[in-house]
């Protein structure tokens, strides 16, 4: 019985991504129920379910949150995204340490914890221009 979706294989991610610090993603119902092999144990009533609506990563994937609290103008702004990501929290941090390398974006406030990573930026970079370096630096899902 799998737990996990491991479809990505190493030679789909993008280059210089180090595979042992990528792990596999588990999916959730929307209220919190591990899902294996398409099903969940509804603890509600104690029956095992065949799963169909929506689905959300959870551990052992991190939950992200990206806001920019930047004046914001223009024509595409970057405001705010959620996502989740395959990476350790350890390797998530060090990715962003090398996008802020670039310049153009800096940190307001930053809290990780084993599961989840909060970033504040203050940035004009315009949403294309933002969401590109954090997919450039595998930030994102591509």
């Amino acid at each position: 019985m799998s737990t996990s979706n491991t479809e990505q294989g190493q030679d789909q991610l993008p280059p210089g991504i180090d595979f042992s610090a990528v792990r596999p993603n588990q999916s959730w119902t929307l209220d919190g129920y591990p899902i294996v092999d398409g099903k969940y144990l509804d603890l509600a009533t104690g029956e095992i379910k065949t799963h169909t609506g929506f689905r959300r990563a959870g551990p052992p994937s991190l939950s992200i949150y990206w806001n920019n609290r930047g004046c914001v103008t223009g024509p595409d702004p970057f405001f705010a995204m959620g996502c989740s990501s395959r990476h350790t929290v350890t390797e998530y941090l060090a990715r962003v340490g090398e996008m802020l390398r670039q310049g153009g974006c800096t940190i307001s406030s930053l809290n990780a914890t084993t599961y989840a990573v909060n970033v504040i930026v203050m940035t004009k970079l315009s949403g294309a221009e933002f969401k590109g370096r954090l997919r450039q630096h595998g930030l994102i899902p591509s």
